[in-house]
């Protein structure tokens, strides 16, 4: 039986990253039904033309075909799921993802095509409905399936409707479900990039009124181990080359054990990851955020979204200002990248709302941050105010082509994003960590790759190389097998013309993470430049590169 999970952006998404990215839930999917014995693929056809998508999906003709729905790719979504349908009549097409989940019914009597909505948490209930297809049991035993949604015939007086079974438990041991990067089989994605991000955890505590997740996954958080955790990052580094991971839980930091097991595990091993997370102002301190910098944590993002007090409780934020300024301050003592997520455009919010915002970026001085306009989605606390206040309806979600529900879309919402992305850009030109900044957050966190690899980088940025230089062999002599000491020196040698030099690190470097292709393409860069400069004799170039630190 041939299953393919698929997924395709919305057409103006082709040209934004996160909406053409592969969502993560594909690839825990495609885990467990591989797992299984399925003979089971992820296709991401978000680059494709139509007419490519019609005839990939005529050549395929699958026997399942899972699609990913979220409110920004509904139409196109259901476009695919119709073309599936007509490759194969006999094909089971199943929806899941957020808009399905929070529309289940809604979807199932639009669209003749689905025929089930797995409702929130996937894996079990997709793995139980492959099964039952596979054995030719499924109609029967379709309303024994927790988690679905389905249509129901007309049986005598009684109409043809819809039935929504028991909900799924949620599967509260995260580690028992396998890496999506073990065993992956995909079309139209690229491994490198997909297998950066990663998610830990599900659940979120909070109960934002602008967030569905809550309502997806549930608000109980559960946790992978911190030994899963390292185990997955060895796995992506040594079989896939991923050297950098983006860990996209909605709250990272809630347990403070988890987070610092996890730094002492990466650090302990040697791993030499650098990475980055995204929390809560109110589930951070100085002491995790300590440990993730010694651990080669970049920078943290934290949901500010405003610097109002009443817009934060209109948002219901479960945060104060206060805790946004100690959030901020803390992350900047360790050295960490301050980001942080703002929206605006809020039903009510004024200018005193906004310049309230504007100050608060000021004070706290983040790096860099995103402005959203307020959006509302299904499964979100304002989806169904606005169903009582503004007369949304669910045909909006059929009808109308726009991402998402704006309440406001007026002059004044544009120009509060101007200004807000403004003030981002001026202070986080200002907020760069400068030598002084360094001493402080080493006297904090101690003397770690991290700081020394963003100390280079801003010696790098003026043009002091020799300062950057020194910085990266200190990272060398602490640990010979630093990758990210060697790419760095590598490039730096290659920046002054010391092409043997360069190519001795980068061999190093291929050697340390074979799978890392950017190693092994610098190697040959600097090996093909240096044969056109000077006629190098290549196997000494490690060596003295070897010996540079000493």
């Amino acid at each position: 039986m041939k299953i393919l999970l698929g997924y395709t952006c919305h057409d103006l998404g082709k040209m934004e990253f996160y909406s053409r990215f592969t969502p993560l839930g594909l690839g825990t999917l495609n885990a467990v039904l591989r797992r299984d014995g399925f003979d089971a693929r992820i296709v991401n056809c978000s680059a494709w033309t139509w007419r490519r998508k019609e005839s990939f999906l005529k050549a395929e003709r699958p026997d399942l075909f899972g699609v990913s729905v979220f409110t920004f790719n509904r139409h196109e979504a259901m476009r695919l799921a119709a073309l599936a349908r007509a490759a194969n009549p006999n094909c089971l097409i199943v929806a899941g993802g957020p808009h399905a989940t929070h529309m289940p019914r809604h979807l199932l009597e639009h669209y003749p095509q689905v025929d089930v909505v797995v409702r929130g948490e996937g894996e079990e209930t997709l793995l139980e409905l492959a099964r039952a297809r596979a054995r030719g049991d499924l109609r029967d035993r379709l309303d024994s399936i927790p988690g679905v949604t389905y249509r129901t015939p007309a049986r005598g007086s009684l109409a043809a409707g819809f039935a929504d079974t028991a909900e799924r438990p949620v599967i509260l041991n995260l580690d028992t479900l396998p890496h999506p990067s073990a065993d992956p089989a995909t079309v139209g994605v690229d491994p490198t990039t997909q297998f950066e991000f990663i998610i830990t955890s599900r659940g979120c505590p909070a109960a934002c009124t602008f967030c569905s997740s809550p309502d997806f996954w549930g608000r109980g958080m559960r946790f992978r181990s911190a030994a899963n955790m390292i185990e997955e990052v060895r796995l992506l580094r040594d079989r896939h080359g991923v050297v950098y991971v983006s860990v996209r839980d909605d709250t990272f930091t809630v347990s403070k054990k988890r987070v610092i097991d996890f730094c002492r595990g990466l650090i302990d091993q040697k791993i030499d990851l650098l990475w980055d997370c995204q929390s809560r102002v109110n589930a951070v301190d100085e002491e995790r955020l300590a440990w993730m910098r010694r651990a080669g944590c970049t920078h943290i993002q934290y949901g500010v979204e405003s610097g109002s007090p009443r817009m934060l409780q209109r948002l219901n934020k479960g945060i104060t200002v206060d805790q946004v300024r100690a959030a901020a301050a803390a992350t900047r003592r360790v050295g960490l990248g301050l980001s942080i997520y703002l929206i605006t455009g809020i039903e009510s919010e004024t200018d005193e709302d906004l310049e309230s915002t504007t100050r608060l970026i000021e004070e706290i001085r983040p790096h860099d941050g995103l402005v959203s306009p307020m959006t509302i989605y299904p499964g979100t606390a304002l989806h169904e105010e606005a169903r009582a206040r503004h007369g949304l309806t669910d045909d909006y979600w059929v009808k109308e082509r726009r991402e998402a529900f704006y309440v406001r879309e007026d002059p004044w919402t544009r120009r509060s994003i101007r200004r807000l992305l403004a003030t981002l850009r001026r202070v986080g030109r200002q907020a760069a960590y400068g030598p002084e900044d360094f001493e402080r957050q080493r006297a904090i966190v101690g003397d770690c790759y991290a700081l020394r690899l963003s100390a280079g980088e801003r010696w790098q940025r003026r043009g002091a190389l020799a300062s950057a230089r020194k910085e990266y062999l200190a990272i060398l002599q602490a640990n010979p097998r630093s990758l990210w000491a060697r790419m760095r020196l590598g490039a730096l040698a290659m920046r002054q013309g010391r092409h043997a030099e360069a190519a001795g690190h980068y061999e190093a470097a291929s050697e340390i993470a074979p799978a890392f292709a950017l190693a092994r393409t610098q190697l040959r860069a600097a090996l093909a430049t240096g044969r056109r400069r000077v006629p190098v004799a290549t196997p000494g170039a490690r060596a003295r590169a070897t010996a540079a630190p000493a």
